[in-house]
């Protein structure tokens, strides 16, 4: 499968991505902010982006080092728009209690790093969560 237009490669990788995040979304809500899985969520940006300057350096062999970070770059910007677009949907049309199971995941995972952050700035992380779940 050779995607030779990185507009086309960054649509596949946006809805690639998206994909992933409903996937995700259907195991466990909570694994949306699980840092492994959110790392991993890295992967098929870095193959299309990959796949798509392979892809336009092939069709030409003359150009120069900006065309392919341009074409890179295009793929990059149209799978976040997508993913973004998806995240929005996700978050405020079809489910939109995960911004309450977000504040919550994020404030037990703050109470977890208490020692690593300190009490001060612990106790300022936490209100100011608590003001935005507002």
């Amino acid at each position: 499968m050779i995607l030779s237009d990185s507009k086309k490669t960054g649509v596949v990788c946006g809805l690639s991505v998206a994909l992933y995040m409903t996937v995700l979304w259907m195991l466990d809500k909570e694994l949306l902010w699980n840092p492994w899985a959110i790392n991993a969520g890295w992967l098929p940006y870095f193959f299309f982006v990959f796949v798509g300057v392979k892809n336009y350096s092939i069709e030409n062999p003359e150009a120069e080092f900006r065309d392919l970070v341009r074409e890179g770059f295009v793929v990059y910007l149209i799978a976040q728009i997508l993913y973004y677009l998806f995240y929005y949907l996700l978050f405020f049309e079809l489910d939109p209690t995960l911004i309450e199971l977000q504040v919550e995941v994020e404030l037990r995972l703050l109470e977890e790093s208490r020692g690593i952050l300190g009490e001060e700035r612990a106790d300022e992380m936490m209100r100011t969560l608590q003001d935005a779940a507002e």
